[in-house]
């Protein structure tokens, strides 16, 4: 039991110790057009209510006057959204240091506490108010989460009139009916309802059509009732726990609601095209040096990223039991770890050969292996508090025969040699794998997206007439012989497929974010980029591959910075000479290098020192971004105590990438 409590300790220690040198100040001051955004709930006034219970994001009469003070003596402008527009539009300038108050849930507190302050401080603010939760009729119990609340704890339409009347207060909508969460997956995960198919153990998962008639009739209730109630439509959408998507947005503006908030901690940028707003959300925990540091943007966050790159295949059991207890064995080792990020495995490949036969997530046109993705994300986001990327394929999608595949112009065949991928340039091949993406993005709940290494073409593909179709477009010879005749006509070819892979997994974003639940992280990208691109950079005519089109096109390029897959003599001055060719071509904030932790040659494990040494060696030459795969949870590789030292960098602070 004493080595355990003393390697917990060392653990410990060593996170806290390389928390310190993993960030930096990432907001010196504020910017000339930029506004922060605040989000508050109830306020108590415990001189009356002594006895009522702070629930999360609740914050004491006190508590808010000091916020008030801090607002008012440190120089900084309470506005009003309507003075954000005229500013926007050129009617006005914004003032300095802005900021935006808001208030969610339309509780009692803000007309009998907030509402005075309000005016005796001149601040505008915003009010969201749940439209079901105001329907509940007097001496009625309004549903709050696991519990009930009475319903003289919120705000009458009486007084959201007296509020609406105010030059101080907008009224927003909060949705009328979707401040809960519902059954998002068989395992009976709670998931915010305005972003989740609904699960049922009857009939399955919720169609898309009637996730978006109910989200509809929703946004169409919130209208109909403020209209009768106070005479006018709302404008503003302030989400529920801050989660969003794409289709919900447009949802809201079909309704007249066109300004919408999250809960992103980050500040906004008035001239900035999203049609979200960040906030920073603030409860009774929020010291007043942290509250100050979000008026000021001078806000720590971590700066380099941890990746724990995590095969599905690993978790999945044809025995539910054995199942539950490897998802809580890797939910508890990557939260006991220290890292930032999981790159996991959204897709099944039991047999290796890097292609899905079947998925593990509803969808269209593949075999669901299990319906686990969404399960194991939820609990790596909720209890290790990591950032999830679904690792996904861009062709290498086996969908039997009937479909087109990528073919060799010498053979007119698939080769073996390589995974087996549809061929991009079939229309029909890519309208499957956007459904695929969009039912990713629709039933399962993620952060990014982590594009497998199958998205390239050698220099013999690829060989059909649509393929062909495209390269004359580019002013190609519709003859492969006649373009290898050629060096230029090579490096141009390799370009136009290089760019046309890139703008295919553009396409392959889009459909998976448009459904995806938005929340408190940033939605980014990550392209895996075979080495010998940066080694040999002849090779990218090989693979249709290039480090400079793939940090233009996504947020981190995850080169596979692999040696003994690469075959290195020296691993050690490979890996370093890969990096320093990699810096030279990128900047070190887009680069993530991805380590091996098994030699595939021989199927043994690396030892974790070596691994180890190879995280000291690249933060030496100035990688910020490192992850490794496979990691085995079963058997503790690598060790997380031979890593932690040298890779954890504790989670204290949430990264913003």
């Amino acid at each position: 039991m004493e080595v355990s409590v003393t390697h917990r300790r060392i653990l410990a220690l060593c996170i806290a110790l390389l928390v310190m040198v993993s960030l930096q100040q990432a907001h010196a001051a504020r910017s000339p057009g930029d506004f922060v955004v605040i989000s508050y709930h109830d306020v108590v006034d415990i001189s009356v209510t002594p006895d009522r219970p702070i629930y999360p994001q609740t914050i004491t009469r006190s508590r808010l006057i000091e916020h008030f003070n801090l607002i008012a003596e440190g120089g900084y402008q309470p506005v009003s959204l309507q003075q954000i527009l005229d500013a926007r539009s050129g009617r006005r300038p914004l003032p300095d240091k802005a900021v935006l108050l808001t208030f969610d849930d339309g509780y009692r507190s803000f007309y009998d506490v907030v509402f005075p302050l309000l005016k005796l401080y001149g601040f505008p603010a915003i009010q969201a108010v749940v439209g079901s939760w105001m329907d509940v009729p007097p001496g009625g119990q309004v549903p709050y989460g696991n519990i009930s609340l009475p319903r003289e704890r919120f705000l009458t339409w009486q007084q959201v009139e007296t509020l609406h009347e105010s030059p101080l207060v907008e009224v927003a909508s909060h949705t009328y009916d979707l401040h809960h969460g519902v059954i998002g997956n068989p395992i009976g995960n709670q998931q915010a309802a305005a972003v989740t198919s609904i699960w049922k153990p009857q009939g399955g998962y919720e169609s898309e059509e009637t996730y978006l008639e109910r989200v509809r009739q929703d946004m169409a209730q919130t209208r109909q009732q403020f209209q009768e109630r106070i005479g006018q439509v709302p404008r503003i959408m302030i989400w529920p726990y801050g989660a969003y998507s794409e289709a919900t947005l447009d949802m809201a503006a079909e309704y007249g609601m066109t300004y919408t908030f999250s809960l992103l901690s980050a500040p906004n940028q008035l001239h900035d095209e999203k049609r979200v707003m960040n906030r920073y959300l603030i409860s009774q925990e929020t010291s007043l040096q942290t509250f100050d540091e979000i008026l000021s943007n001078r806000v720590w966050e971590r700066e380099d990223l941890r990746i724990v790159h995590v095969d599905l295949d690993y978790v999945y059991d044809p025995d539910p039991q054995q199942q539950e207890r490897n998802l809580d064995k890797l939910v508890e080792r990557i939260a006991q770890y220290g890292v930032s990020t999981v790159y996991l495995q959204a897709y099944a490949d039991p047999n290796g050969n890097g292609v899905a036969e079947a998925l593990y997530f509803p969808n269209r046109h593949l075999p669901v292996r299990a319906d686990l993705f969404n399960r194991v994300a939820w609990q790596l986001k909720k209890r290790a508090e990591v950032k999830v990327y679904a690792w996904m394929p861009v062709l290498a999608f086996d969908l039997g025969a009937g479909h087109r595949y990528v073919t060799d112009v010498r053979t007119g065949l698939e080769s073996p040699e390589h995974y087996r991928r549809l061929s991009p340039y079939v229309e029909e091949n890519r309208r499957i794998i956007r459904e695929i993406y969009e039912d990713l993005g629709r039933l399962t709940k993620f952060d990014g997206l982590l594009f497998h290494d199958d998205a390239f073409f050698t220099d013999f593909e690829d060989a059909n007439s649509e393929a062909l179709a495209q390269y004359a477009h580019a002013s190609l010879p519709e003859s492969i012989g006649a373009i290898r005749d050629n060096d230029g006509l090579m490096a141009t070819w390799a370009s136009h497929k290089t760019e046309f892979l890139t703008d295919f997994t553009e396409e392959l974003t889009q459909s998976a974010n448009y459904y995806r639940q938005a929340d408190y992280e940033t939605f980014t990208t990550s392209r895996n980029l075979y080495a010998i691109t940066i080694m040999n950079p002849r090779s990218e005519l090989w693979f249709s591959q290039n480090i400079e089109i793939f940090s233009d096109a996504y947020d981190y390029v995850a080169v596979m910075a692999m040696p003994y897959m690469e075959e290195a003599d020296n691993p050690d001055a490979w890996l370093t000479e890969l990096a320093q060719r990699s810096l030279e071509r990128v900047g070190a904030e887009q680069l993530v290098f991805e380590l091996q932790t098994q030699d595939w040659r021989s199927q043994t494990p690396i030892p974790s020192e070596e691994i180890a040494r190879w995280v000291r060696l690249l933060r030496n030459q100035g990688i910020k971004h490192i992850g490794y795969y496979p990691d085995d949870f079963h058997q503790n590789h690598p060790d997380m105590n031979v890593m932690v030292p040298h890779f954890s960098i504790g989670r204290r602070f949430r990264d913003r990438p």
